[in-house]
């Protein structure tokens, strides 16, 4: 049986990892946060570095907030012997960085495998988040099992980086709706509707989508519960707005968007959740943003 290596048991790595150890996986662990690691002890190795994760396994797991600690973390991998190594990234990361990546471990006789997860911490715990991979036909049937043991279904992409490009994607088209109710209802409130009745309105008819359902409740309620949070929604669109730049073309609507996160974010809601992006319409109309009530300050 393959030797496992899982870096970043966050709140998305942790549910992976886990699953990963009960399939009866030997496995090394590390996490920056060295309380993270502490759920661990009795179920895997505990690593004092990213490097001993490596060296100790033939499959790497990496869960990483973004691309450039990705890029630090293999770089650091590729200067020592990479052979039969296969790296699996199921981080949101940037794709073009993904390909790049891919070029040099294979370059090293190793492999390179993109495999983002859909859904929440909790469906990752429970072994039914969806996942999409993309990579060498032979990586990815190399680490196929593995990846079952926490995801479900898995959804071959094609070639390195798609996974990644497809992810990005769909949290460019759902992070977008979302922007546009965090600005609808808001207003809405400000002309005195009542925004309870008009979600009902709108969920129950053709509006209501997951989507729908799950931001506009938020924004409604001014319930800002963690589930994403702003600093990450922000990075993958910026993500987004380097592809559409790769052709030189506007990214129209996208913008807009961006301007709502970076504004939420330059307001120091960065680690709060994305639904937040309405408590800043909320305050531009002189309105109660909830995050009093809610016990989230700026």
């Amino acid at each position: 049986m393959l030797s496992v290596g899982f870096i970043g048991v966050g709140k998305m790595g942790r549910g992976m990892c886990e699953n990963i150890i009960k399939k009866g996986y030997t496995t090394t662990v590390y996490d920056t946060d060295s309380g993270a690691l502490v759920q661990f002890k009795d179920g895997a190795t505990l690593a004092s570095s990213s490097l001993e994760v490596f060296l100790d396994s033939d499959v790497i797991f990496l869960s990483l907030p973004n691309s450039d600690v990705v890029e630090s973390i293999v770089g650091e991998f590729l200067q020592e012997d990479f052979t039969g190594k296969t790296i699996v990234d199921v981080s949101t990361s940037y794709p073009e960085s993904t390909k790049a990546l891919h070029a040099k471990c294979t370059a090293e006789g190793g492999q390179f495998v993109d495999a983002p997860l859909l859904g929440s911490p909790a469906d990752t715990a429970a072994g039914t988040a969806p996942c999409m991979i993309s990579g060498d036909r032979e990586a990815v049937d190399h680490v196929w099992d593995i990846i079952s043991s926490y995801a479900s279904p898995i959804d071959n992409m094609g070639p390195i980086g798609s996974a990644h490009t497809v992810k990005i994607a769909m949290n460019f088209q759902g992070l977008m709706y979302a922007a546009l109710a965090a600005q609808m209802f808001p207003l809405m409130e400000k002309l005195e509707i009542d925004t309870q009745k008009l979600f009902k309105v709108m969920n129950d008819g053709p509006f209501g989508n997951a989507v729908f359902d799950f931001y506009g409740r938020k924004f409604v309620e001014k319930d800002y519960r963690m589930d994403f949070a702003l600093d990450m929604a922000l990075k993958d669109m910026v993500y987004m707005k380097r592809l559409y730049e790769q052709f030189n073309v506007p990214a129209f609507l996208l913008d807009g968007g961006l301007s709502l996160l970076r504004e939420a974010v330059k307001d120091g809601r960065g680690k709060h959740d994305t639904s937040e992006m309405a408590a800043v319409v909320y305050e531009y109309l002189g309105l109660d943003t909830g995050e009093g009530d809610s016990g989230v300050t700026k």
